[in-house]
């Protein structure tokens, strides 16, 4: 298999987990505003509401666990790059800012042959 196929099948899995993420969230109570928002610094995965909190979900999907958990990947480089792309979406969107108070979260999926494993971990890091 060669790098495009690789990174064709890795998108495919990141959509699927994005879906199940959404869906996920949704059952637990929450209300999509936005996905895939794209700037140039980069991208917010999810943006959802829950009472008076704004969410900025990044959506990490996996088949294995041999460098850790999904949620491991999301490293301080990482965590800087979504929380200016937060507070750009809440500059751009002043209503919500004005709203809710905004939070950072990581929904992790762990697809194994005994089904899928999902864990959403709100507050996850600081988004000071």
């Amino acid at each position: 298999m060669d790098n495009f196929e690789k990174d064709k099948i890795k998108k495919i899995r990141g959509k699927k987990g994005e879906d199940l993420a959404c869906r996920y969230l949704k059952e637990q109570g929450y209300r999509i505003l936005d996905r895939n928002v794209r700037y140039k610094m980069g991208e917010i995965d999810i943006v959802t509401q829950i009472d008076d909190t704004i969410c900025f979900v990044e959506v990490k999907a996996r088949t294995r666990t041999d460098y850790g958990m999904p949620r491991d990947a999301v490293d301080v480089r990482k965590q800087h790059k979504l929380i200016r792309c937060a507070q750009l979406y809440l500059k751009l969107h002043p209503g919500y800012a004005q709203r809710y108070s905004p939070r950072m979260d990581i929904v992790e999926i762990l697809y194994r042959e005994d089904g899928v494993f999902a864990r959403h971990t709100p507050n996850a890091f600081s988004l000071t």
